[in-house]
């Protein structure tokens, strides 16, 4: 990772493409697949679905969404919109078409992360994101279409995140919003106690606040002078040291903080944090045994991001052995607290499919509705990208899926992904599906895309 740069949403990031670690990446695949060609920008497209998820409202059925120059201009049933006889369609009557998933925290994208590094707010995973990493091809196979790519919970103060799109040959061509969350870790590590993490973060976050204090006395000094005559200095020239900006701009509320809290003995901590800095923005991103804490998780109000260990683990009784399987999202759920949930890295576990992790929340009696807003309207709400993503709404950009069947049920396919108005992933074109099966991946329905054969992860 790099030092991190002053910029805005709208500035360009660096870009840069990774073309050894691709060259290794298909030699250990043994598939000849390219990274990503967008397909031709096109200035209208028409999605026509059988039933259609908004998440703004009732669902519709045979439905129709407009799309022009990325955004969604109408959305209505098959009998009210009328669809342009020069526009692009993407025929999925007998399908189901909602947003894509949002992921408010993930590590997942990385070709190196700063986690040997304790204390680093001033790096950013901007130039460490992989453009080529197969986490990408399996997100996107699995309709996620915004990112929060940050680092991950083995840190101190891990430095700034970026939030992106699983799609394109280069970290610009991903860009979404290049300025993300700043991580933080109460997980005790390299041998560290848990009382000593905590210390080593409360003395980081004293630091930032003497450096805030110095550079005011500086500035109430200059200001004496400049009264009584005594400096030429017409304006203070006074900076924070840009290794400790980060972190002073995150107690002041100018950054937010996306905190790790390993289990339910550091929610103490996490409280005391509040009260000293209470400016400090912060996401919480919780271990399993938080549950245990939810009452005041719901006192402290910050936003939640469940790990993906947290939608269903096994608790042993220290005492009897006895094991219990637990879901802290119901209990979150019930205790009338918001989540984001996130998704697994491991290639073989299943808490990387969001069906899986959704569906597993509602066999422990989650309702339906959180189920979904878990992985759409919450996490675009905790990144402050909802104006763009986690609905669909006109005016709104076009990020949305297409799947084959129920989004909980194991046997469906995500068949296309169109990302701000382009078709980013079609199933007949995904080259490593066709080596699963053998032959072209079988498409259920009729339709025309204009999709990639980037994909190389599997379902």
């Amino acid at each position: 990772m790099t030092p991190a740069r002053r910029s805005s949403a709208a500035s360009p990031p660096h870009s840069r493409t990774f073309p050894m670690t691709l060259s290794r990446l298909l030699k250990a695949t043994g598939l000849a697949a390219l990274l990503a060609v967008p397909s031709a920008a096109q200035d209208q497209l028409v999605v026509k679905a059988g039933t259609l998820h908004t998440f703004a409202g009732d669902p519709i059925q045979n439905a129709v969404i407009l799309i022009e120059n990325g955004r969604i201009t109408a959305i209505g049933s098959a009998d009210e919109i009328e669809a342009p006889w020069n526009a692009k369609v993407v025929d999925a009557t007998n399908m189901v078409v909602l947003p894509t998933w949002v992921l408010a925290h993930t590590p997942g994208g990385l070709s190196g992360g700063n986690e040997n590094m304790a204390n680093v707010p001033f790096l950013t995973v901007q130039d460490a994101i992989d453009p080529s990493d197969t986490f990408f091809d399996e997100a996107i196979r699995n309709g996620v279409g915004t990112l929060h790519v940050i680092p991950g919970n083995s840190t101190l103060l891990g430095g700034r995140g970026m939030v992106v799109r699983p799609y394109g040959k280069t970290v610009e061509d991903m860009t979404v919003r290049d300025a993300g969350g700043l991580k933080l870790s109460l997980q005790a590590d390299r041998g560290n106690s848990r009382m000593a993490q905590i210390r080593a973060l409360r003395n980081a976050l004293k630091d930032a606040q003497d450096a805030k204090a110095e550079l005011e006395r500086q500035r109430t000094e200059w200001q004496k002078e400049k009264d009584a005559g005594a400096t030429e200095k017409k304006e203070f020239d006074g900076e924070i040291d840009e290794l400790k900006k980060p972190v002073v701009d995150l107690i002041d509320g100018a950054l937010t903080g996306y905190l790790f809290v390993p289990s339910a003995a550091e929610v103490p901590e996490v409280a005391r944090l509040k009260e000293q800095y209470p400016a400090m923005k912060l996401v919480l991103v919780l271990g399993p045994s938080c549950y245990k804490a939810a009452d005041r998780l719901k006192e402290l109000g910050y936003p939640i991001v469940l790990e993906d260990e947290s939608i269903e683990y096994v608790e042993r009784d220290p005492e009897t052995g006895d094991e219990t399987t637990v879901c802290p999202p119901k209990v979150f759920a019930d205790a009338g607290i918001e989540f984001a949930i996130s998704l697994s890295q491991s290639g073989n576990s299943a808490r990387r499919y969001p069906w899986w992790q959704m569906a597993t929340m509602v066999r422990h009696g989650v309702d339906r509705g959180v189920a979904l807003r878990s992985l759409t309207t919450v996490p675009a709400r905790i990144l402050g990208v909802d104006a763009e993503f986690g609905t669909l709404e006109v005016g709104k950009v076009a990020s949305l899926q297409v799947l084959e069947g129920d989004p909980l049920a194991a046997t469906t396919w995500t068949r296309w992904v169109v990302l701000e108005g382009e078709v980013a992933y079609d199933k007949t074109a995904d080259k490593r599906l066709q080596v699963l099966f053998g032959e072209t991946a079988p498409a259920s329905g009729e339709g025309t895309t204009g999709g990639s054969d980037r994909q190389e992860g599997s379902r």
